[in-house]
């Protein structure tokens, strides 16, 4: 199968089975993370209550865990959901947000992946380093250093894939996916993207979308970030003179809407690299 024609099966699904994506995320994008699920076809919950976590992950089919706002407790309900959704089989996505300015949650993120919790990684260049570096840069959440050379992200993504055993989404102007064996090079996107907060947090939402209706991680990963891309080029089209990045981010969760109830497919050229 094609994978543009495996990408409209699982958007297929998406709509039709509407599942539940539970969100252990930060309070900074949580609402833009709840409209662009919902916006996408699926059903999001917000918990974070270590308490309630196991109950509500119990009932999901996807787990996203967003390290932004880290805090104590936030530790103990992802490390909790995260084990559940592991014995469950239900896919776990990471959002490793910081982890290159700080080692609480470098050790964090790491300690997930050493247990074999997460079935997708969906971070910027700067974050997938540290992680498979396991250092630190002593930089700010918003240092994002992108590749020097060509296909330096599609490098770190296999690399970091096999060391770990799961899928890695580097993301930036160039997209690179893979899952250690086969890669996934995409160019979609805008750059206003870069003018709004939760860009990436989003992006890791749908990724979650996506892998809640199948078992190949490697094509939900690449098309969560596939559905961000033709989103934001297709929200940009919709912008007025008079508007900026404001109405841009409103424009994103129509044109997400638009992507996946009509798959309008908007310079989708996917490299499949082995």
């Amino acid at each position: 199968m094609d994978l543009k024609t495996q990408f409209g099966e699982i958007i297929d699904k998406l709509r039709r089975q509407k599942p539940v994506i539970h969100h252990i995320t930060n309070y900074v994008t949580a609402e833009s993370c709840a409209d662009i699920a919902l916006a996408a076809g699926a059903s999001p919950v917000m918990a974070d209550e270590p308490e309630e976590v196991e109950e509500i992950a119990s009932n999901a089919d996807a787990l996203v865990l967003n390290l932004g706002t880290f805090s104590f407790n936030k530790m103990i309900a992802m490390e909790k959901a995260a084990m559940l959704a592991k014995e469950a089989g239900i896919p776990v996505i990471l959002d490793p947000v910081g982890v290159m300015s700080s080692t609480m949650r470098l050790r964090f993120a790491l300690m997930l992946l050493e247990k074999k919790y997460i079935s997708i990684v969906r971070g910027n260049f700067s974050e997938c380093s540290a992680l498979f570096n396991g250092e630190v840069d002593g930089y700010g959440v918003d240092n994002i250093t992108e590749p020097t050379e060509e296909g330096e992200g599609l490098k770190l993504a296999k690399d970091a894939a096999a060391k770990f055993g799961c899928v890695f989404a580097v993301t930036g102007a160039v997209d690179s996916i893979s899952n250690g064996k086969q890669g996934i090079v995409l160019n979609n996107g805008h750059p206003l993207l870069e003018d709004i907060t939760g860009s990436g947090c989003m992006t890791s939402t749908l990724c979650g979308c996506c892998a809640a209706v199948t078992n190949d991680m490697l094509a939900a990963a690449a098309l969560g970030v596939v559905v961000m891309g033709q989103g934001a080029e297709l929200a940009a089209n919709f912008l007025e003179k008079k508007d900026g990045p404001g109405m841009f981010k409103v424009r994103l969760v129509d044109a997400v809407y638009h992507v996946t109830t009509k798959w309008n497919v908007i310079n989708l050229n996917p490299e499949r690299q082995n």
